[in-house]
């Protein structure tokens, strides 16, 4: 064989060695990347072209969307509901936060055909809630919570709720002694953390009432 020919077939040889190693290289940094990527996860009614979804700021969040109506009494309203609260049964139990209030003009939570929740145990997340929320959104009445103590978290996720027209909240707190009044008073049926844990959370354990006011000192329950 000719030299030339020997020189050939090294430099093709080398080439294919050197090839091979960069094609090696190549493939192995494609197959990390692939393991180290997360999952393909298709969205739903999803497509590139739609617009980015919104979402609320905290201020927005607190603010009363313009197209829902005040929640302000008219003065013929709360003049009445005064001379109602003076015959009503009142429980010295409180709103827990003065963000839920309705009515500007006295600080008052006002509720009609509220459901009533009574719970034994401080409530520290909106996810043991998710049931009742649930049940009051579908039937369009507000909800009443009954509990030792709330969160933070789980006043602010309650509020964005009531102030957004989601669902009307009424987070009160109480003691075992005025829960059990209130229970009482409503015919709900106390429900523990583990029920709440455990998604129980039956229609029958629901009370209610005519309407429900509450202040930050006290709330009074007001028959059919």
């Amino acid at each position: 064989m000719d030299w030339w020919g020997i020189v050939v077939i090294v430099v093709v040889g080398a080439g294919v060695v050197i090839y091979g190693y960069f094609d090696d290289k190549r493939k192995t940094r494609e197959r990390d990347a692939a393991m180290q990527a997360p999952p393909q996860r298709d969205i739903p009614r999803f497509h590139p072209t739609n617009p980015a979804p919104e979402y609320l700021s905290e201020l927005k969040a607190r603010s009363r969307p313009d197209k829902l109506p005040s929640t302000d009494l008219d003065d013929a309203t709360r003049t009445d509901l005064k001379a109602a609260l003076a015959a009503a049964a009142g429980v010295p139990a409180g709103l827990a936060s003065k963000s839920f209030a309705t009515d500007s003009p006295t600080g008052w939570a006002v509720a009609g055909d509220a459901f009533v929740v009574v719970l034994t145990d401080r409530v520290d997340t909106v996810r043991e809630l998710l049931p009742l929320l649930e049940k009051g959104h579908k039937a369009d009445r507000p909800l009443v919570l009954v509990a030792p103590a709330f969160g933070n978290d789980v006043l602010d996720t309650l509020a964005a709720n009531t102030v957004q027209g989601k669902v009307q909240c009424v987070p009160v707190v109480a003691n075992a002694e005025q829960s059990a009044r209130i229970a009482a008073l409503t015919f709900a049926k106390p429900l523990s953390h583990t029920d709440l844990q455990a998604g129980w959370a039956p229609d029958e354990a629901l009370g209610s009432t005519g309407t429900w006011v509450s202040d930050r000192k006290t709330s009074w329950i007001i028959a059919n």
